[in-house]
């Protein structure tokens, strides 16, 4: 994929992490995985699914290393996302590849609650 092809895909990404903040223009990254599905009582609500090699989940290791790279960006962007769509709250399903198997919760202070895992 050549680097027009990336560019037209992160603007295609709208909503997802990737598109909102991050600068670089990668082939791979967590980042396009984790979408905003809508922003309600000042709680932003995501979705994490696999997006692309960057989301592995085929097994239990693979699933729990993809959730703690989930947690890691959540604790690198929740500030921007509390400015950028005004909340105090993070909401995140987290899918591996059939059904929600994992979540986690940003809260005003900056503390991060996981769930199954």
């Amino acid at each position: 994929m050549n680097e027009y092809e990336l560019l037209k895909e992160k603007q295609e990404l709208r909503g997802t992490i990737y598109n909102d903040f991050v600068k670089a223009v990668n082939k791979n990254s967590i980042y396009k995985s984790i979408i905003l599905r809508e922003v309600q009582n000042r709680t932003a609500f995501y979705e994490c699914e696999p997006y692309d090699d960057a989301y592995r989940c085929s097994n239990d290791d693979q699933f729990y290393d993809t959730c703690k790279k989930l947690e890691h960006a959540f604790k690198k962007y929740y500030k921007r996302i509390f400015e950028k769509y005004e909340v105090d709250n993070i909401t995140v399903d987290i899918y591996n590849q059939y059904s929600c198997d994992a979540g986690l919760s940003v809260y005003s202070d900056g503390r991060v609650e996981t769930s199954n895992f």
